[in-house]
């Protein structure tokens, strides 16, 4: 423990005068309706010896500025010292009466202890934020309002744009098909089979890194249950290494994992490149200058208004364009001025030209 605060001196104080003092704190006494009155402790006696050390002690805090005189004061705190198990005297100012008279925070940051005992025995917790994209179901008023509730931060990663989404949304497809597997008789235990579910996932070898998510992690396939139980022979080799021999193949196995991972990244910039130009032989790129006046396509594609059906417009407007952003994203707004509040990808918006009655007028 000695060593460890050695080594970190700039963490853990060793006297009054390398302790920071928060001069910012603004604390004010209950008022008397509350029914809390000036408390002046009664003096402890001392043996001669113990009042030499505390006379010590409180001549550091001074000279520290942790605390200060304070004469013909309504409020006297009694000196408490308590001896050590080395010998030594700690000095302690018996603050409680003081400490209950205080005016607490409004709304005090909450304790661990707070915490855990308000989480215990629930299965699912919410979490502190959701990154979402700009599909319907996120951006309803329901779902924000919910979010409100419960104490979550939304952030929206960008603007709509399916291709993308599906593609930044395969690893939640894979695990919402292996969770489907395992709750056809009690859909209800879902997070009961999540883990099993995750544990699977990152044993399994990917496509598109052409190894498991486990083996770039520690550099080593995982050892399966039944390996353990039949005596596989990588298991069997392991018990039989001395300490020095299993830390220099854990030394070389560190190294090939660092090649893999170099490895495995190079495999998903082949494919991103592969798809991106696949992808890009079938897009008509879309170009807009800040002024132009757009159509936005209904979204989600598809969506149909339940009073006109198959009647339904696809496009809606016309928007002006307020600002170009990166990634053939911009801002619009209303010809009334409000502005949206989302960004639009350019590949949902097409220019708008007035007819020849909007000429006219």
């Amino acid at each position: 423990m000695i060593a460890l605060l050695k080594e970190y001196p700039d963490c853990f104080a060793w006297d009054y005068t390398r302790c920071l003092v928060w001069t910012g704190a603004s604390l004010s006494i209950a008022s008397p309706e509350e029914r809390i009155w000036p408390f002046q402790q009664r003096a402890r006696r001392m043996r001669a010896e113990i009042l030499e050390e505390v006379k010590k002690e409180i001549e550091k805090m001074l000279a520290a500025g942790f605390i200060r005189p304070c004469r013909y004061a309504e409020w006297i705190s009694s000196i408490v010292p308590v001896e050590k198990k080395d010998g030594r005297w700690r000095v302690a100012i018996d603050f409680r009466d003081l400490n209950r008279a205080t005016l607490k925070d409004e709304y005090p940051m909450p304790v661990a202890e707070t915490l855990i005992n308000a989480a215990a025995g629930h299965k699912v917790w919410n979490p502190q934020t959701i990154t979402t994209d700009g599909g319907s179901v996120f951006t309803s008023k329901e779902f924000r309002k919910f979010c409100d509730d419960v104490g979550i931060k939304l952030i929206r990663s960008s603007p709509y744009y399916a291709q993308a989404n599906g593609q930044a949304e395969a690893s939640n497809q894979s695990l919402i098909k292996l969770i489907k597997r395992k709750i056809d008789e009690n859909p209800r235990d879902w997070h009961e089979k999540l883990s099993e579910a995750l544990w699977a996932y990152r044993m399994s070898c990917h496509g598109a890194i052409k190894t498991s998510p486990y083996q770039l992690v520690y550099g080593q396939e995982a050892v399966l249950p039944w390996e353990i139980t039949a005596g596989s022979r990588r298991v069997t080799f392991q018990n039989d290494l001395t300490a020095e021999e299993y830390a220099a193949l854990m030394s070389d196995t560190i190294e090939d994992a660092t090649e893999l991972r170099l490895w495995s990244l190079e495999k998903i910039k082949e494919n991103k490149a592969r798809v991106a130009r696949a992808y890009n032989k079938k897009v008509r790129p879309k170009e807009f200058q800040v002024g132009d006046l757009v159509w936005e396509a209904v979204l989600p594609l598809g969506t149909r208004d339940k009073a006109y059906g198959k009647w339904s417009p696809n496009w809606h407007g016309p928007y002006k364009v307020v600002q170009a952003l990166k990634g053939n994203a911009y801002m619009l707004e209303e010809l009334s001025g409000e502005k949206f509040p989302v960004a639009v990808n350019g590949q949902h918006l097409k220019k708008y030209f007035p007819s020849m009655w909007d000429d006219g007028q």
